[in-house]
């Protein structure tokens, strides 16, 4: 079975990732600031940074 890859975004979340340039800790604390609909045009935006959904953030995928 494929185990799932957490994004770039929920590495640097849970401390798992560490010593990333400045935009992309930029773009994480903009994420934290951000109203939820905000939220969810970031995460489009940057899908290589969030990945399609941030289900922690009740952020999921589009149909």
């Amino acid at each position: 079975m494929k185990e799932k890859t957490q994004s770039v975004f929920m590495q640097m979340h849970n401390g798992t990732r560490t010593g990333e340039g400045s935009f992309n800790v930029a773009l994480r604390d903009l994420f934290y600031k951000a109203g939820d609909q905000n939220r969810r045009k970031l995460v489009d935006a940057f899908p290589e940074f969030f990945g399609e959904e941030v289900p922690e953030f009740g952020l999921f995928k589009k149909s």
